[in-house]
């Protein structure tokens, strides 16, 4: 999440895919709007040809997740998830999961219950 290609602290995620006996680099993610102090990367989960990848600082759109689904040997960026209660500071993408066509994104300073609920948000895709 440290890496500085769209400022400081905006974030990167790398794919690497196994070639014989090794671990061969694929791809450099990054988002397409990311920004200073986005934390791109802070998490990442992969399921087959799509990985998610968590903006938990994204202050452009309140926080995010970003789905990229590979083509032959590239990694193409579908869509950016958004907090649906458009809250700041609820950490949404602090973790993500994928599962199939089914996406979690865990929001884990949400206080919309008015305590801190750490509510799961789930998209398919």
């Amino acid at each position: 999440p440290q890496d500085d290609d769209n400022g400081w602290g905006s974030g990167s995620a790398h794919v690497f895919v196994r070639s014989g006996e090794g671990w061969k680099h694929q791809a450099k993610l990054l988002a397409p709007d990311g920004a200073e102090g986005d934390r791109f990367g802070d998490s990442v989960a992969i399921y087959k040809d799509t990985i998610v990848v968590s903006s938990p600082f994204d202050d452009d759109d309140k926080e995010s997740a970003h789905v990229f689904v590979r083509s032959g040997d590239e990694w193409i960026h579908q869509t950016k998830l958004l907090t649906p209660d458009g809250e700041f500071h609820d950490l949404f993408g602090e973790s993500v999961a994928i599962y199939q066509d089914t996406i979690v994104v865990v929001a884990s300073g949400d206080d919309g219950n008015g305590n801190i609920s750490c509510p799961a948000h789930v998209f398919v895709v």
